[in-house]
C-alpha cells in the first residue's frame, strides 16, 4: 500500500544535521544564526513528518535515537549531493565541467588533434571529450543530426544544416611506395611517374572528397589512375601498399614511418593535392565547454601556423 510521503525540504535537513552535531538545541541554533524556539518546531514538525523520534532530550543534552543516526548519515550524503549538482551546474555553465562530442577523420588524429586533446584536458579535467572516429562524410552527417558537437574533417563535403567551419591544419598529398619500389629512394616525384602503376585509393563512396582530388590530380598531368584496391582508412591503405597491391596517395601527415612503405612527395605545383582539416560547428547551439573547446583549437591551429612560419 502506498502511502503519500513529502520528503523534508533541504534546508530543514541541514538544520538537523546541525544538530546531530550538537549536544544542545541551543548551541546548534547558534551555529545556524537563529534562535530556539523556531529551531524546537522545525525539528518537532520533522519528527512528526518522518513518523519517527529522532533524539532523545536528556539532562546531558540531546542524544540521537537509531532512527536520527540513520537520518544523520542519509541527509549528510544528500546534502553532499545537492551541493555537488550545484557546483556541477555552475561548472557547466561556465565551461568548466560537461561533456563534448567529437567527430573526427584519421588524419585529423595523427596530425593535429593529439597535443589539442592533451592540453585542453589538462586545463578542463573535468571536461569529458567523448570521441567517436569516422570518414569526412559521416562526420558531416553527425554534426548535421546533432549528434556530434565538434567535427573535423576534409572539405569538400555537404551539410544538411549549415555549419561554422575553420581550417585547423594544412597538408599536402604525397605518395606511399613498397619500400622496394624503383622509386622509392627518390627525395620526390612528378605525379605522371606513377602513371604506369596500379593505385590504392580512398572508396569513392565513403571519402569521395580524397578519392576525387586523386583522380582529378592524376587526369591533370595526362593520366587516369589504374585503382585496383580501395579503402576508407588510410591505415588499411598503407597495409595494402606495404603488401605489394600498388602505391598510393595520402595525405603527408599520416605518412609516416610505416613497415614496408616509402613516402615520397610529390613534385609540381597541382592544388589539387592541397588539402586541409576542417574544424565544423553550430555555434548557436554549442555549449560554453564547446565555445571553449573550440577557441582552445583555434588557439593551437595559429600557434601551429606560427611555429610553421617561423621554421627556417
Amino acid at each position: 500500500m502506498n502511502t503519500p510521503f513529502h520528503a523534508p525540504e533541504l534546508r530543514v535537513l541541514r538544520q538537523f544535521s546541525v544538530v546531530a552535531a550538537s549536544t544542545s538545541l541551543r548551541q546548534a541554533a547558534e551555529r545556524l544564526n537563529m534562535s530556539q524556539p523556531p529551531l524546537s518546531v522545525a525539528m518537532r514538525n520533522l519528527e512528526s513528518q518522518i513518523g519517527a523520534r529522532l533524539f532523545e532530550r536528556t539532562a546531558a543534552g540531546i542524544v540521537l535515537t537509531d532512527a536520527g543516526r540513520v537520518l544523520e548519515r542519509e541527509a549528510t550524503a544528500l546534502l553532499s549531493h545537492a551541493h555537488r549538482a550545484i557546483e556541477l551546474t555552475r561548472a557547466t555553465a561556465a565551461g568548466l565541467a560537461g561533456e563534448i562530442r567529437v567527430a573526427f577523420i584519421t588524419s585529423a588524429m595523427v596530425s593535429f588533434l593529439p597535443d589539442v586533446l592533451a592540453t585542453f584536458s589538462e586545463r578542463y579535467p573535468d571536461v569529458r571529450l567523448r570521441l567517436v572516429e569516422a570518414v569526412s562524410v559521416e562526420v558531416a552527417d553527425l554534426l548535421s543530426a546533432g549528434k556530434a558537437d565538434v567535427g573535423f574533417l576534409s572539405p569538400p563535403v555537404d551539410f544538411s544544416v549549415p555549419m561554422d567551419c575553420q581550417t585547423v591544419h594544412a597538408d599536402r598529398l604525397v605518395a606511399i611506395l613498397p619500400a622496394k619500389h624503383p622509386l622509392a629512394s627518390r627525395k620526390s616525384i612528378p605525379l605522371s611517374a606513377l602513371s604506369q602503376e596500379r593505385f590504392v585509393s580512398f572508396s569513392a563512396d565513403r571519402v569521395p572528397a580524397f578519392s576525387q582530388r586523386i583522380v582529378g590530380a592524376c587526369l591533370e598531368v595526362g593520366f587516369q589512375p589504374r585503382i585496383v584496391q580501395e579503402a576508407a582508412h588510410i591505415f588499411t591503405i598503407q597495409s595494402l601498399v606495404a603488401g605489394n597491391f600498388g602505391v598510393a596517395l595520402v595525405p603527408g601527415s599520416t605518412a609516416g614511418n610505416h613497415r614496408g612503405l616509402a613516402r615520397v612527395p610529390i613534385s609540381g605545383k597541382s592544388r589539387l593535392l592541397d588539402i586541409t582539416i576542417d574544424m565544423a560547428y553550430l555555434a548557436s547551439r554549442a555549449s560554453t565547454s564547446s565555445l571553449n573547446f573550440i577557441e582552445h583549437c583555434m588557439a593551437q591551429a595559429r600557434s601551429g601556423v606560427a611555429r610553421a612560419s617561423s621554421s627556417p
